[in-house]
């Protein structure tokens, strides 16, 4: 009797188990090793076709999806490695369909998608991480990896009109660019979204200086440092190869 065709997203989920040797991530000493090992190879089976069950993919898709996991994958010991949470690994094959090999937002894909199958990261790895590498520009990524080395600092003035009694919107006079950004003009955008995603903070890093011109006050220099959230710290240590600077 001819068995019935496989579907076609089990039959790459299998592919995909096979290609990678996942261990088991605990030790159970009543069952033998290859059996937690062959139990790891189906969790991991069920894992992958739960995530790509919504999707429809073409031939170069999967091509493109195969190495992108194969990469993720290579450099986790095979003792640390771990079944990818389902939330995590479907929003990611999904996420990668639009991005182009070898950016730095897919370079962010494939890290979260190690941290998500590596034991020793997986404390890091969280499922809104894919949401914000999203929504993020090709700088922002630069910037981000940028600020896990060392904070911006920016120097701005904020011009005073006396009859209204307002401050104007600051102006930036001095602050370090990453030489890397294609638009560095952008910066103070870039950094303003980074901190509606929760990423980035800006303190103070002295009071405000009034600022006089003819003997009355003109404005306020505003002295500030943009640098990591504990969220920042945490996405940068799963989304990047980076630790942090202290």
């Amino acid at each position: 009797m001819t068995e019935p065709l496989k579907d076609p997203t089990a039959a790459f989920a299998e592919e995909l188990a096979k290609q990678l040797p996942v261990k088991a991530a605990y030790r159970d000493v009543v069952k033998p090793g290859a059996k937690q090992a062959g139990q790891m190879v189906q969790d991991l089976v069920k894992t992958i076709q739960l995530a790509l069950a919504p999707l429809q993919f073409a031939g170069a898709y999967q091509d493109r999806l195969r190495s992108f996991i194969d990469r993720s994958v290579r450099g986790i010991p095979e003792a640390d490695r771990v079944s990818p949470p389902p939330q995590i690994l479907g929003p990611i094959v999904e996420g990668i369909r639009y991005e182009p090999e070898g950016t730095s937002l897919d370079g962010m894909f494939s890290e979260l998608l190690s941290s998500s199958m590596d034991a020793t990261r997986l404390r890091n790895a969280h499922p809104a991480f894919v949401a914000i590498i999203k929504s993020l520009s090709p700088d922002e990524a630069k910037l981000l990896i940028s600020l896990a080395d060392q904070p911006v600092d920016r120097v701005s003035w904020s011009s005073y009109d006396k009859q209204r009694n307002f401050f104007d919107a600051p102006v930036v006079e001095q602050m370090a660019v990453p030489d890397d950004l294609s638009f560095p003009e952008n910066i103070s955008v870039f950094l303003e979204h980074l901190q509606q995603l929760g990423l980035v903070q800006t303190i103070a890093l002295k009071a405000q200086e009034p600022t006089f011109a003819g003997g009355a006050q003109n404005g306020v220099r505003h002295h500030e440092r943009h640098q990591l959230t504990g969220w920042g710290r945490q996405f940068i240590c799963a989304c990047t190869a980076k630790k942090p600077a202290e």
